[in-house]
């Protein structure tokens, strides 16, 4: 049924790792009570991905890596399954 994928589509851009950070992002600014617009969003947003990477570099975090090379393939291969005919 179309109605079905539709919905599953939905759900699974709202749960992509990039758009659960950013969620996360304005749910942690509403907690300390400093809203923030969506511009401001979408710069701490990529000031997090920027961390991240400066993290990885300087650190050795291996979080940055995985995200890159591991989630967001299998996030790709998702969408595959989801609407294969």
């Amino acid at each position: 049924p179309l109605a079905r994928r539709v919905l599953l589509a939905a759900l699974l851009v709202l749960a992509t790792p990039a758009v659960t950070l950013l969620l996360g992002i304005f749910l942690q600014r509403e907690l300390v009570e400093a809203p923030a617009s969506a511009a401001e969003g979408w710069q701490l947003f990529l000031a997090a991905l920027a961390e991240g990477l400066l993290q990885h570099h300087l650190y050795g975090s291996l979080l940055f890596p995985f995200l890159a090379l591991c989630a967001h393939p299998c996030w790709l291969l998702l969408w595959n399954v989801l609407f294969w005919k």
